[in-house]
């Protein structure tokens, strides 16, 4: 998988219009690919953190669609460790770009003050 493709995967390119509001409402895919996107963000990005509502988000689905939720999730968390590895880059710069736009993505998906489902992740102050 090429660098680009790669850093589209894993910024999720705008699955749905979600916001914090309406995260109860989230479907389970939607909110396991937000789960997901929280925890590869904090394996490559450098300063990130994730933020109680991530195991909070987690536990608002049962059966079923925790089962969906879990899919989801793993799937794109996979997407963040096979990135993290740079196996598929044509060499050091590809890879960099993609962990910077897949970065600077989550920020503004998930990030404080994000677009799709805010408050997931955050700069560590530690």
């Amino acid at each position: 998988m090429k660098p680009i493709v790669v850093a589209y995967a894993i910024g999720l390119c705008a699955i749905s219009g979600a916001t914090g509001a309406t995260a109860g409402k989230l479907e389970p895919r939607e909110a396991g690919a937000r789960y997901g996107q929280a925890l590869g963000a904090t394996l490559i990005c450098y300063g990130l953190r994730t933020t109680d509502a991530v195991p909070l988000l987690q536990a608002t689905y049962a059966d079923k669609d925790r089962q969906a939720f879990d899919r989801e999730a793993d799937k794109v968390l996979t997407a963040w460790r096979e990135a993290s590895i740079c196996h598929a880059a044509g060499g050091p710069n590809p890879c960099r770009l993609a962990h910077i736009w897949s970065c600077r993505d989550a920020l503004r998906e998930i990030g404080p003050d994000g677009t799709k489902l805010p408050g997931l992740i955050q700069q560590k102050t530690d």
